[in-house]
């Protein structure tokens, strides 16, 4: 009786619960449709898309969770638990082996070897649990109906992984902007009954508790970002990876990036999780495997003032529930939508052809890591290919369009005159092939001005229709004196506001490094011999920047001249670039949206020419970070001093990337000492790489970098140098 009176109440509660959240939302969408300067909502379907919220407005998110699910599975899978996977691994060939080989090298028992094999196992092992699971499907949904107008998922996706699940093991590999894209991907399946996916985290979240905890239980593996030469580590990784795929008891996911990007730029793929996922196809554990490409973009990132400070050398807050909790205001603000297409398959079976001979591996025992040259090469092409096919299907938000005006107007823009650029860029996107979701029917006014209110936290609109940047806030952990600098906070939302530009960039890169090569020449024409020189020598230098697939820079070359020259953009006559003809807005907006990069490698490159010398002569060897943190300096003084423009210079994440360039190039060699790595310059590669920077861009007149290197925080310097703009 007791427990009948409880569930009564429970239920009542649930009821009314339910009951003013409808209220609610039915109050608010009336308001937005009878509000005559807002957009009206959003469609629920659109260009095959659906959103998968709009059923969670009008129904209980509790029956939701608890629902009986049909799941389809693998024809092959032997259901197993968590326990039971851990258990297999345990007693592998491999593990096994490698225990019995670390015992013999090192001298160690094996009965301790085997402990440390246990605890790599149970520090890494996910613990996969519906009730969890079931947890986290009631409250997800409340929260995602709090912050974002719709969820996207292309149903067709949706089907495929539907009818592929069954027949083949699945590897899910999205791509990785937030934090929330592995929480979203898991409740997208949940949604539409699909497995559960196992999903590689980091270590950092472990430590968080309960959520830690909560993760563990949905389905997260934790992996160590670095392993090393650590050979049990690496054994009992690759083993419980490969039992998932080859038994098929779930879909494995994982950001083949490596980590979050933090730019909003796709990173250069990493091979580590790639390589454990495919050898079970190389080694004829399974007849194939199928990598899906999925696409995650958001209209305004949750973390997005986290990373502008992050990338100019502010410490991130260490990941906590405290912190988690701290960040709940954000309930309160609006993050528009989110678009999750999830791509054509890649069989591997059939990308391999021709490619590999899996006969090789016969001659060994399968449990021993081995690949062969061509496997690492597969592996390498197929890692860019699904990096570009996420790019192919990023959804690209109209504020990105304005957010790359807006950097090229710095002191504002009459709203008008942006809403013209904004649709001229709209067209170039198009014309490249972007997929920019700009509601069909409505004014172009009306758009922009609904994603100037979303991004309302940054800017200002005046009564006379004038748009300007303001300064955000903050985190906490800037210092005082940082705070109280005009350099770092201008630099701060500049760089935010990059955060969104960057996501048309791998449109326009191979495009741009023509047209910077164009109008930086001074003759009146130009060879296509010399074009394509400098035009590589370009795609050398962004090699960390942006994502070039190898071997195919001749193909992107001619891709984009044939792009150019379409649209007017190039004009070649006898196979000679018509230099005048050719620098138009077209060609000249392109270059500015790269100029800061180059500026910020040539930056690099001058405090690289000032570094004190050894007894020897020889530039002093110094960390990687510290040489980027010193160049940062620099760029802060000059920013100062009004020799530089652009303070994107002063991210950290741009001069990382040249100097990862410049030690491809030879320009910087690279070495261990006690176990740390040291970078010291070849000063005649530098100055050379310098001075062809120049080729492309106008570089500024600045002082003696050796000379007063500690930047003034405090106050601004007197002197002003006046810098002519090129373009």
């Amino acid at each position: 009786m007791i427990l009948k009176k409880t569930v009564t109440k429970i239920s009542a509660k649930l009821f009314l619960v339910n009951t003013i959240s409808r209220m609610t939302f039915c109050t608010s969408y009336k308001l937005h449709i009878n509000d005559p300067h807002k957009l009206p909502p959003f469609p629920v379907f659109k260009d095959g898309y659906e959103d998968i919220l709009e059923d969670r407005r009008g129904n209980s998110d509790l029956r939701f969770a608890i629902r009986s699910r049909e799941v389809p599975a693998y024809k092959y899978n032997h259901p197993r638990t968590s326990a039971q996977i851990k258990e297999y691994v345990r007693k592998s060939d491999r593990v096994t082996f490698t225990i019995e080989q670390v015992a013999s090298e090192t001298g160690t028992p094996k009965a301790e070897v085997e402990k440390e094999a246990n605890a790599i196992l149970d520090e890494m092992a996910h613990n996969l649990r519906m009730g969890a699971i079931r947890g986290i499907a009631t409250v997800l949904p409340k929260v995602m109906k709090k912050m974002y107008n719709r969820v996207y998922v292309n149903k067709e996706g949706i089907s495929r992984v539907q009818h592929l699940i069954k027949e083949y093991p699945v590897i899910l590999m999205p791509s990785h902007r937030s934090y929330a894209d592995f929480l979203l991907m898991s409740y997208v399946f949940y949604h539409y009954d699909l497995p559960l996916p196992v999903i590689a985290a980091a270590m950092d979240f472990m430590g968080m508790n309960f959520v830690g905890w909560l993760l563990r239980n949905s389905g997260a593996f934790y992996i160590r970002r670095t392993f090393g030469t650590d050979k049990l580590y690496w054994s009992v990784f690759t083993e419980y990876v490969q039992t998932h795929i080859t038994n098929g008891d779930a879909p494995v996911e994982f950001f083949v990036e490596g980590t979050r990007s933090r730019t909003g730029k796709s990173l250069v793929p990493k091979l580590g999780m790639m390589k454990a996922c495919l050898e079970p196809y190389f080694k004829a554990h399974v007849p194939d495997i199928m990598v899906l490409p999925i696409s995650i973009s958001y209209d305004r990132t949750l973390e997005e003032s986290l990373y502008s400070y992050e990338l100019l050398g502010v410490p991130k807050p260490k990941e906590s529930t405290s912190g988690l909790l701290k960040a709940s205001s954000i309930l309160n603000e609006d993050f528009g939508n989110i678009h999750m297409f999830i791509g054509e398959p890649i069989s591997i079976r059939q990308f391999s052809i021709g490619k590999i001979d899996r006969v090789q591996h016969s001659l060994a025992p399968r449990y021993i890591a081995s690949l062969t040259s061509d496997e690492e090469k597969l592996m390498k092409e197929l890692a860019y290919q699904v990096v570009l096919e996420q790019q192919k299907h990023m959804v690209i938000s109209p504020w990105a369009l304005v957010a790359t005006v807006l950097i090229q107007n710095k002191d504002g823009i009459d709203l008008q005159q942006l809403v013209k650029e904004v649709e001229w860029l709209k067209r170039q996107t198009a014309n490249l092939g972007g997929y920019v979701d700009w509601p069909g029917n409505e004014k172009p006014e009306m758009v922009i001005r609904a994603r100037l209110e979303l991004h309302k936290h940054i800017l200002d609109i005046s009564d006379e229709d004038f748009v300007e940047l303001k300064n955000i806030k903050p985190p906490p952990n800037v210092t005082p004196e940082l705070r109280r600098d005009g350099v770092i906070s201008q630099a701060a939302l500049q760089v935010l506001l990059s955060l969104y530009r960057n996501q048309l960039l791998y449109l326009f890169v191979r495009p741009a490094m023509v047209t910077l090569a164009v109008n930086g020449c001074l003759q009146e024409t130009m060879s296509m011999d010399e074009l394509f020189k400098r035009y590589e020598f370009l795609e050398h230098l962004f090699r960390h920047e942006f994502v070039f697939k190898p071997g195919q820079t001749k193909e992107d070359f001619d891709k984009a001249l044939l792009n150019l020259t379409h649209g007017g953009g190039l004009v070649i006559v006898d196979n000679q670039v018509q230099i005048k003809k050719s620098t138009n807005k077209y060609t000249t907006f392109l270059s500015l949206m790269f100029e800061p990069f180059l500026l910020a490698y040539w930056v690099l490159c001058k405090h690289f020419l000032s570094l004190g010398c050894d007894v020897n002569g020889k530039p002093l060897p110094k960390k990687p970070k510290v040489v980027c943190k010193e160049a940062q300096q620099l760029a802060v003084r000059w920013l100062q001093e009004g020799s530089l423009k652009h303070y994107e210079v002063m991210n950290l994440d741009i001069l990382g990337n040249g100097l990862l360039s410049m030690i491809h190039m030879g320009a910087v060699a690279k070495d261990k000492r006690s176990g740390e790595t040291y970078v010291s310059p070849n000063q005649v590669t530098v100055s050379s790489i310098s001075e062809q920077i120049g080729r492309y861009i106008e570089l500024p007149v600045v002082p003696d970098p050796r000379f007063n290197s500690t930047p003034n925080f405090s106050a601004q310097s007197k002197d002003k140098v006046t810098v002519p703009a090129k373009l």
